[in-house]
């Protein structure tokens, strides 16, 4: 008997994730954050959400933007090669969220914790710096202890387990093993600390190819709870060797988010304004998404909803 398929729908995904809850969402830098589903999570309007941000730019700018988020475990958000997250850097100045910084160890180290199941992890990076002694959470992130091998403190993180993993990857089977090619970043620690784990894939491929590319599986699908098919579901963002990311649609959210007004109608024009994944890539249109392909191999087939 074959086991039962984990695949669902954007939407039923998204309806998992509960208010208040506490999330993760894979990328780095413009590379793979699962953007189709933070639009889905933007138009259910569910908010008042604590984000564990190593460097998921996107997803914890545009969340923040909406007034999602409440606060942010974070070590670095920037946008690369353009510059400041601004509605985050707002929501902190206005009071409107709060924020707990890191080091990249440090926050990585506290996923870690929490999935390894241990109450903390050691590290000296965060130690004599403003990064120990700034704590506004709701749960202390740095204390320092006696070490029990010396005459010596230490410094330990508290771990973290998100309600919520949202991971995007290249590939993934109804189980959801998934594969990511590029930069995994701390995929790993956020897949293994996480209550819940939503997997959301450009390309939903059979078990059999999986297992002929076992060495390369980035999730296993143990962890895994659903499994959502989303092509393009990084962009404006790009996904290494399948297409890139789209700079000058990334740039007009940045012009806009300049001001609170112009941020509101970006995102009323290009999200609230688009019902849902597929009418965003209508939006786009597809002359402009085989552009950004860079394999000319891959093809979205919009008829199938497949590569």
């Amino acid at each position: 008997m074959s086991a039962r398929s984990k695949v669902v729908d954007l939407p039923t995904a998204v309806a998992s994730v509960q208010e208040g809850a506490s999330l993760s969402f894979s990328g780095f830098g413009h590379f793979g954050h699962p953007l189709a589903f933070v639009h889905e999570l933007l138009r259910a309007g569910t908010g008042g959400f604590t984000l564990h941000a190593i460097a998921e730019c996107w997803p914890a700018e545009l969340l923040t933007a909406a007034g999602r988020v409440r606060h942010i475990d974070m070590s670095n958000l920037m946008f690369e090669g353009l510059g400041r997250v601004r509605a985050i850097c707002r929501a902190v100045e206005n009071g409107e969220i709060t924020t707990d910084d890191h080091s990249h160890l440090g926050l990585t180290l506290r996923l870690l914790a929490g999935g390894w199941d241990v109450p903390f992890l050691p590290l000296r990076t965060m130690a004599g710096s403003d990064l120990e002694n700034l704590q506004t959470g709701p749960k202390p992130k740095f204390a320092r202890i006696p070490s029990p091998f010396g005459d010596e403190s230490i410094g330990v993180v508290s771990a973290l387990q998100p309600d919520v993993a949202v991971i995007h990857v290249t590939e993934a089977d109804d189980q959801g093993n998934g594969i990511l090619y590029g930069q995994l970043s701390v995929l790993d620690a956020q897949v293994r600390s996480a209550r819940h784990v939503i997997l959301t894939t450009e390309r939903l491929v059979t078990g059999d190819e999986i297992v002929r590319n076992n060495q390369l599986v980035s999730v296993p699908g143990i962890l895994v709870d659903q499994v959502v098919h989303t092509p393009y579901g990084a962009y404006p963002g790009g996904m290494y060797g399948l297409y890139d990311e789209d700079l000058e649609l990334m740039g007009e959210y940045y012009e806009a988010s300049r001001d609170p007004g112009t941020t509101a109608a970006y995102l009323a024009d290009w999200i609230f304004g688009t019902a849902d994944h597929d009418a965003y890539l209508d939006r786009i249109g597809a002359r402009r998404l085989s552009e950004a392909v860079v394999d000319p191999v891959h093809k979205l087939a919009r008829g199938r909803g497949e590569w």
